[in-house]
């Protein structure tokens, strides 16, 4: 005598493992995106500030910074604007932490400044798929690469380790830490 075995799929379950398998897809990018070779460097040496002298914690805590920007090389053709600025923002603490928001993700992490020179140890985010219009990828991509920042009329400027590359965002104004 055979035996039909049947298989119930309930819309429920599929649901949740469509949800880890993406949030793992997810992870996966973020963490890969630090695991690249160090190849040679280019010729070109990337612009980076000069002495601004206007960058510190004073005046980048408090403050919502809003992304407006990037550019991915040193030409001002090269400049792509973010179409939902209050999406994308950027918060400094005097704690040495920050908050993030990276459209529909939120999260936090510690950052060092040091003149000129910051970066961000790696976030602890939320991971919700914001959709294919979302820009949070190439957000939270820009900046993991962050090695120097400025303050120019009245922009945060951060620049990565890649050449001509920039992050540009404006005051969304002032904030305050949330425990």
């Amino acid at each position: 005598m055979k035996t039909k075995i049947e298989v119930i799929i309930r819309d429920k379950p599929i649901k949740l493992i469509f949800l880890f398998y993406i949030a793992i897809v997810i992870s996966v990018i973020l963490f890969s995106s630090g695991c690249t070779e160090q190849g040679e460097s280019s010729s070109e040496p990337a612009e980076q500030p000069v002495d601004s002298g206007g960058v510190s914690a004073g005046n980048l805590t408090n403050i919502e910074w809003q992304w407006i920007g990037f550019q991915h090389s040193g030409s001002p053709e090269n400049k792509t604007a973010v179409p939902d600025p209050e999406n994308y923002t950027l918060a400094f603490f005097p704690d040495n932490t920050y908050y993030i928001k990276a459209d529909c993700n939120g999260g936090s992490g510690n950052y060092a400044l040091d003149g000129n020179n910051l970066t961000f140890d790696p976030p602890v985010m939320t991971l919700v798929a914001c959709g294919p219009e979302s820009m949070d990828s190439e957000y939270l991509s820009l900046l993991s690469d962050v090695n120097s920042a400025t303050l120019e009329n009245e922009q945060l400027i951060l620049y990565s380790e890649n050449a001509g590359q920039r992050m540009f965002f404006i005051s969304g104004g002032q904030t305050e830490q949330k425990i």
